[in-house]
């Protein structure tokens, strides 16, 4: 083969595989074609930022920033991502039904001299410097006996058919593009909770993943009851949009003032408020307003935000994650024990021990609870005497947990630091947590790399 042959071939070779590479790899496959359909046109679906819906004298317009939607008329709030995106997708790759075409006609017979409805898509060119595009289909009569609908492009002449199942997208009450997640959904991480009432107020707030009741009273809070309380909260729906000739008057609708005023703080600091007015008279719903907007929601929250502020006390003495501990000082009676964590682990009056008994002893301290708040306990009295028990956490930042148990009416009292009053406890809760400390206190020393072993009897 000559030399001059072997270049062409050889050039032939390159452009096929720059063909390939540049051109045919980005073409869709077969099943991705099938899966789309044939399309009247393809538009870039992830710049759209606008829609503009006209069905008569109504506008709704919605717009896109970042990855949410947001109504902007006829009145600005939040939009439903969902419905606002599956708008968007289909007005960007408008589908044409199989066996269908664009079709000539006179506009009359399709309803499209006075079209029913328009929308109009926006979009930015983010190679030509975010350069604003759109296009407007406009809507005619549905065709009877078929799933289609007669439009065409704004300006244009030929006739397309569309599935009605977009017409009746388009020509949707405005209401149905509202969010209905009240606060966002479950995605939104609380940190705090503050409920007004009248002249009371609730606040709880989330620190280092433990919550803390703030107002009425500073205290801990039960972990379980506040995250649940925080739960429904962030997942709150709406149940129906109150029309805005209703909702003109908020006083008669307990809105002005609210009986109940919440805000929700998120981990990054945002705010974001509700108000909660008087019950529907179908009692089974309240009416709320948010940004402006009137609705309601189910009025099973009334419950939560009727409570009193020791609903959310913890039973629990002290929380804290386990993580977080450094070193445990626990006394009984006359006998003193100091465990520590190290980097080379837990060790016990300075010999190594094993994580697991250091464990089991904060399981037994995380688990007493308190009987009863004890008000009217002479904590200055009960200080002043030497305590059965004493126990000491140490955290890796912020202050330590101390709990003290002393005699008191038959039971115990447990004085807390950093919470106020005493707690009742009874001498079987703490006769479990003693027996815990013996037990870890008698551990065997290990060798590091070394298992103990234990003696049979």
């Amino acid at each position: 083969m000559s030399s001059r042959k072997l270049l062409v071939l050889t050039g032939v070779v390159v452009l096929l595989f720059a063909f390939i590479f540049l051109i045919e790899r980005k073409l869709p496959t077969t099943s991705e074609r099938d899966q789309k359909g044939e399309l009247y046109w393809e538009l870039p679906e992830s710049q759209v930022d606008s829609i503009r819906l006209e069905r008569g004298s109504e506008v709704v317009e919605l717009a896109k920033s970042a990855d949410s939607w947001r109504l902007l008329r006829p009145e600005a709030y939040p939009a439903d991502s969902f419905a606002a995106s599956d708008l968007a997708s289909q007005l960007a790759n408008l589908k044409k039904p199989a066996g269908e075409s664009e079709g000539e006609g006179e506009p009359e017979r399709y309803g499209l001299a006075k079209p029913a409805a328009r929308a109009t898509l926006g979009w930015r060119d983010p190679k030509k410097r975010g350069e604003k595009h759109s296009r407007t289909l406009e809507f005619g009569l549905d065709i009877p006996g078929t799933d289609l609908a007669a439009a065409r492009v704004a300006g244009e002449r030929p006739i397309l058919f569309v599935p009605a199942s977009l017409s009746a997208a388009v020509r949707k009450p405005a209401d149905e593009f509202k969010s209905k997640d009240v606060f966002g959904g479950p995605s939104l991480d609380v940190a705090g909770i503050d409920v007004a009432r009248g002249r009371g107020r609730l606040a709880l707030s989330k620190k280092n993943g433990i919550w803390w009741l703030e107002q009425p009273i500073a205290d801990l809070a039960d972990r379980d009851v506040a995250e649940r309380f925080a739960g429904d909260l962030s997942t709150l729906r709406v149940s129906e949009f109150v029309p805005r000739t209703q909702s003109a008057d908020l006083s008669a609708l307990g809105l002005a003032p609210p009986v109940y005023r919440i805000t929700l703080t998120d981990a990054k600091g945002a705010r974001h408020g509700l108000d909660i007015g008087s019950t529907k008279s179908d009692g089974n719903s309240v009416y709320a307003a948010r940004d402006g907007q009137v609705f309601t929601v189910g009025n099973s929250l009334v419950d939560e935000l009727s409570k009193e502020a020791v609903a959310y006390r913890d039973k629990r003495l002290v929380r804290f994650e386990r993580s977080d501990v450094q070193g445990i000082t626990a006394t009984v009676g006359p006998k003193r024990r100091v465990f520590s964590r190290q980097q080379a682990g837990w060790s016990l009056d300075g010999r190594t021990i094993l994580a697991g008994t250091a464990d089991d002893l904060m399981t037994a301290i995380l688990d007493v609870e308190s009987r009863s708040v004890l008000d009217d306990a002479p904590i200055a009295v009960l200080s002043a005497r030497p305590p059965e028990a004493d126990v000491e956490i140490r955290l890796a930042a912020g202050p330590p947990w101390k709990v003290s148990l002393y005699p008191f009416r038959g039971e115990l009292a447990a004085i807390v630091s950093r919470r106020p009053g005493a707690f009742a406890v009874a001498r079987v809760a703490a006769a479990k947590l003693t027996d815990a400390i013996e037990k870890a206190g008698t551990a065997p020393a290990v060798t590091p790399g070394k298992t103990p072993t234990v003696k049979s009897r």
